[in-house]
């Protein structure tokens, strides 16, 4: 039996992160996909565990040799997923989620027509940029790029299967759990 791919997309400062490792510590047998990014790593993110951290020119390379499902430019940096490990997981039967951004999930269900799209909300805009702030980690221009695209992003909801508003972290990764165990 063949895996189904899930995509969970958010603006920054969402709780994606949190979400994720809550439904991967209740759900071990789901498979987490780890993107590649050009960023630098935030406080205590190892490579080959939160992202893979690779320079512009690795990135580009992994593009023009068709290694990438997708990807895209994200508040100024190269993000994308890595095609090989879904498509092995996927062939293995296990159900596979991606942590990507609107634009990669639009990519992805052209190739995947049946992933299902999950996007998760914050329980208001004054929340989120309060969030933002609250993580002391961007600077004052990277904040204004995080909260513009956040309003971009939150513009595209309906695009997706399901949203979940992350007001309390149980009760999101509950209902995210719940999705994924009856797709």
């Amino acid at each position: 039996m063949k895996g189904k791919l899930f995509v969970i997309s958010a603006p920054s400062g969402t709780g994606k992160t949190t979400v994720i490792k809550n439904l991967m510590s209740r759900m071990p047998k789901l498979a987490l996909s780890i993107s590649a990014t050009t960023r630098q790593p935030r406080g205590s993110e190892k490579n080959g565990t939160d992202y893979l951290f690779v320079s512009e020119a690795e990135f580009t390379k992994m593009i023009s040799s068709g290694e990438m499902l997708e990807w895209a430019n994200v508040h100024e940096h190269l993000y994308g997923t890595p095609k090989k490990p879904i498509e092995e997981w996927l062939k293995e039967g296990k159900n596979v989620l991606l942590d990507i951004d609107v634009q990669g999930a639009k990519s992805v269900k052209k190739h995947f027509k049946d992933a299902v799209l999950i996007f998760l909300l914050p329980p208001s805009r004054e929340e989120l940029i309060k969030r933002l702030k609250g993580r002391g980690a961007n600077s004052e221009a990277d904040l204004k790029i995080r909260i513009k695209n956040a309003d971009k992003e939150l513009a595209q909801k309906s695009f997706y299967d399901y949203n979940v508003v992350n007001d309390d972290l149980d009760r999101a990764v509950g209902e995210i759990a719940g999705i994924i165990n009856n797709a």
